[in-house]
């Protein structure tokens, strides 16, 4: 009898999981279907770029059924409700799809950490919309800062507050201030766009990218500094006013545009399975990625707690890409009832770029070493291009790099 193997989440780790069981699974051994609410895989870590003018959306959306269509899979665009481990069956907003292996991979959500203000007044930057809603926020608050005569309240228009020193907020922010130096400078006559324009980065750790080595931190500190980005450290944000933060010791900011990159938590629909969850609501998996002993159930990326040791893996994507052909080879031993094989996590290293021809990168194996500067954005970009999946999205992104290098960023402001 043919096995039915449902996927749900079409992001990194289920995007992989597709490409590897392509390999793996024989002709007829398994009715695939992956089912997600979008029909395309969203790139995310360059998904500041698009907030920031410096690519297009499609540059970082691959079609999900292009893979499923050459592997012979079925893909059900539809938002995964419940997953019912008893009945074996997902339920989602079309009706109920019923399954005997089941890969939870739905990725994870914005984490607003309950703060007061966050979801009213501030702007995230996790999925495809909401690159182009900050995209908008930026261009249309310069186009209303020109018509103003009076340059303080330019500044109080243009003051700008990113949220979270991680990764995202970093980038973006080393982003924002490229994209006003090298080509909002030259069409906004009216704005001293040195000088009034501010970006302030907050975070409640003593250190930018806390969770990457310290050398690039301190390399990723230096450059937001030379930038121009003003770094607010040790500072816990208690409140996301409408045109304001308010941090825990009391002090209001004023931040006009309020972006927060503050972390991810567990998708709600891995947290309502009812199998065994961690303290964060992520389903802890074995080596083999089985939830709670089961065969039936596994899980990766962002929704599995998998602990190697004495540490759980973070939420990342990189951690989501390298599980996927090990998940997908204990997929198919699974359909075939063979025993599956465990799996040992080999963390490459960390990238974080820093804006026009910067970037800081660390190479975890085979030797350990840091770099910065133009070749660590050479690999960083190398790094990306070689990620993306399929020819076409690849040459779109470097055309589209080449282009946003050698002239304006996209600063047409079409929502």
């Amino acid at each position: 009898m043919t096995k039915r193997v449902v996927i749900v989440g079409g992001g990194f780790g289920g995007l992989h999981l597709v490409r590897h069981l392509e390999k793996r699974l024989r002709p007829g051994e398994a009715e695939v279907t992956l089912v997600d609410r979008s029909n395309f895989s969203l790139f995310t870590p360059l998904l500041y770029q698009v907030a920031t003018g410096e690519l297009p959306p499609h540059a970082v959306a691959y079609p999900l059924r292009v893979p499923l269509a050459k592997a012979g899979f079925r893909f059900l665009r539809t938002e995964a409700l419940a997953i019912d481990v008893e009945k074996r069956t997902v339920r989602t907003e079309d009706g109920e799809i019923a399954y005997d292996h089941i890969v939870i991979a739905p990725g994870s959500v914005t984490n607003d950490f309950g703060i007061p203000g966050v979801k009213e007044h501030a702007l995230v930057v996790k999925w495809l919309e909401d690159g182009r809603a900050v995209r908008h926020r930026i261009l249309s608050t310069f186009e209303d800062a020109a018509l103003i005569p009076d340059a303080a309240r330019r500044r109080e228009l243009l003051s700008f507050a990113i949220v979270g020193a991680g990764p995202v907020g970093v980038e973006l922010s080393a982003s924002m201030r490229d994209l006003m130096d090298h080509t909002l400078r030259g069409i906004y006559p009216s704005i001293d766009v040195r000088r009034e324009p501010s970006i302030t980065l907050v975070d409640g750790a003593d250190r930018v990218v806390p969770a990457m080595d310290e050398r690039l931190s301190a390399i990723a500190q230096r450059r937001l500094q030379q930038l121009g980005v003003r770094i607010m450290l040790r500072t816990l944000v208690s409140e996301v006013g409408d045109r304001s933060l308010r941090t825990k010791d009391g002090t209001t900011l004023t931040a006009n545009t309020v972006i927060w990159a503050g972390g991810v938590k567990t998708n709600p629909i891995v947290a309502a399975v009812d199998l065994p969850h961690a303290k964060d609501g992520r389903l802890i998996v074995d080596t083999s990625f089985r939830v709670g002993g089961r065969d039936d159930v596994l899980a990766l990326g962002d929704a599995a707690y998998f602990e190697q040791d004495g540490k759980a893996l973070p939420m990342l994507a990189q951690v989501a890409v390298l599980e996927a052909p090990a998940a997908a080879a204990n997929v198919a031993r699974l359909v075939r009832g063979e025993p599956t094989q465990p799996y040992v996590y080999k963390r490459k290293g960390d990238l974080v770029a820093l804006g026009r021809t910067s970037a800081a990168a660390e190479f975890a194996r085979p030797i350990h070493f840091v770099l910065s500067g133009l070749p660590a954005w050479t690999v960083w970009r190398t790094n990306y291009l070689m990620q993306l999946v399929g020819g076409r999205n690849r040459g779109t992104l470097l055309v589209e790099w080449l282009l946003s290098y050698f002239s304006r960023r996209i600063v047409a402001d079409i929502t």
